[in-house]
């Protein structure tokens, strides 16, 4: 497997300051870094191993939800609800959606063993404007099942910073916090770009504005805007594209394919899914 790009570090400061979004112009919030991702990835598993005694387990208000909290550093820690998407149409999705909205900094973990269905939210979270490290993690899995990922294309087809971990053994997660200051925003599809373009003149912040153009009710609210949905066309330009960067990262060598990878394929196609 070919081992990640090292990348310019971006001039994002993840303590103590303010950092301006280039394609908003409102500052970022310093509410901390969140780890989010889809479920059963290994997102909880980095998160303990991040923050080992020191973190704390409680209850969402008004609901039964688990949230941990934790340290990075100096920075607060937030493990996520495990989510396919950011939206409300749940209370694990209005939590999480709350929280990304609030960070300064997303960790967003993935599995290599299902890039094609990961993806899309990565891309989600790049299409907000968050500034994003992604995590590859189950990296020894892959390899077992005859999964080639290019990392570093990977890398710079999202625009940013990949790496890759195995967090039951502990391998690569000292390079979660090490690679923090270069995390950035990543590529936007131009037809998107130009979706966004009259609200982000409005001075309304990118990742209230991505929401709004997706038919999130609360965020459309928050921005004092009445807006069409485009949430069609705007998932059928994000499947395109990460069905794309899947077709150029990642190579089945082997024979192996299991079950819900190959049902998981034809489901996210974008004819016969």
């Amino acid at each position: 497997m070919v081992a990640s790009v090292n990348r310019k570090p971006s001039e994002t400061v993840l303590h103590n300051a303010t950092a301006v979004s280039p394609r908003s112009g409102t500052p970022a919030s310093q509410e901390g870094v969140v780890l989010v991702g889809n479920p059963n990835v290994g997102k909880s598993a980095i998160f303990n191993a991040l923050t080992g005694l020191n973190a704390d387990v409680s209850n969402y208000p008004g609901t039964t939800i688990d949230i941990s909290r934790g340290k990075l550093g100096t920075s607060d820690l937030v493990d996520t609800p495990g989510i396919y998407g950011v939206s409300s149409f749940n209370d694990e999705e209005r939590i999480a959606r709350g929280m990304i909205l609030e960070s300064h900094l997303v960790i967003n973990v993935i599995s290599a063993l299902s890039l094609d269905r990961d993806l899309f939210l990565t891309q989600q979270l790049l299409d907000m404007g968050k500034r994003v490290l992604v995590v590859i993690n189950q990296w020894d899995e892959a390899g077992q099942r005859g999964l080639e990922i290019d990392v570093e294309l990977l890398s710079k087809l999202l625009g940013v910073k990949v790496i890759t971990t195995v967090a039951i053994n502990n391998e690569g997660i000292d390079n979660i916090p090490r690679c923090l200051p270069e995390a950035t925003q990543g590529n936007v599809d131009a037809a998107l770009d130009a979706l966004l373009a009259p609200l982000l003149a409005q001075n309304i912040q990118q990742d209230l504005a991505l929401l709004a153009l997706e038919g999130d009710r609360p965020s459309a609210t928050k921005c004092g805007v009445e807006i069409a949905d485009h949430r069609s066309e705007i998932y059928h330009l994000r499947r395109q594209k990460v069905n794309s960067i899947y077709g150029k990262t990642v190579v089945q060598t082997g024979s192996r394919q299991t079950l819900s990878t190959g049902l998981g394929r034809v489901l996210l196609h974008p004819f016969w899914g």
